[in-house]
């Protein structure tokens, strides 16, 4: 445990440098007290806290990197989310909403540790999609992607995209787009290698 911790705190004494936030260096200074004071479980406690916080500044850093627009749609900023479970970055969830005049709209969501990853991944890796004709393969700024067509019961088609990368899921939601073309395009402006450097801490 002792260890663990020790490492624990090089290795956030590093982010601290990198200027995240004055709550970290206030967690971490609490970690470090309490565990000159034996406090083992108080200072585990804070460093929880601590990650908390570089996963919420890593999310920022993320919707930072989203571009302006989507197509003709505009970021609604006041609905992004950033949260966190709290345990580094398992749990890290970072999302945004680009919307035009009409029923346009384009949900972007990126998710650490998602619980479809193994899934996509497998339909990534197998020879050949036969099973469903609305689901196609393509690549995203250099990444696998998985595409989904999905047709409404009025005729109204909209795209869900999603792209693993590491431990985490991108999914992209497309409503009022019936075009595919228009679709990858867009989903080919989100910068995926910087998102993916965030999110990986390289």
């Amino acid at each position: 445990m002792k260890k663990l911790v020790i490492f624990t705190l090089v290795l956030l004494a590093g982010f601290s440098i990198q200027g995240f936030t004055q709550e970290v260096d206030k967690r971490l200074g609490e970690a470090r007290s309490a565990y000159e004071s034996g406090k083992l479980e108080a200072a585990r406690f804070a460093l929880q806290q601590a990650l908390n916080e570089i996963d919420l500044a890593i999310g920022q850093e993320i919707l930072a990197a989203l571009p302006d627009r989507m197509g003709d749609m505009g970021p609604m900023t006041a609905d992004d989310q950033v949260s966190s479970a709290g345990m580094g970055y398992a749990g890290l969830f970072v999302s945004r909403t680009y919307k035009n005049d009409g029923d346009g709209s384009v949900r972007v969501q990126l998710m650490a540790d998602s619980p479809l990853l193994a899934g996509i991944n497998t339909i990534l890796a197998l020879p050949l999609i036969a099973s469903d004709a609305n689901q196609k393969r393509i690549r995203v700024g250099g990444y696998r992607a998985l595409l989904q067509k999905n047709e409404g019961t009025g005729g109204e088609v909209s795209y869900d995209i999603q792209i693993p990368f590491g431990s985490s899921l991108m999914t992209l939601e497309f409503k009022g787009i019936g075009d595919e073309d228009a679709v990858t395009s867009m989903a080919g402006n989100i910068p995926l290698e910087k998102v993916s450097r965030l999110i990986s801490g390289s």
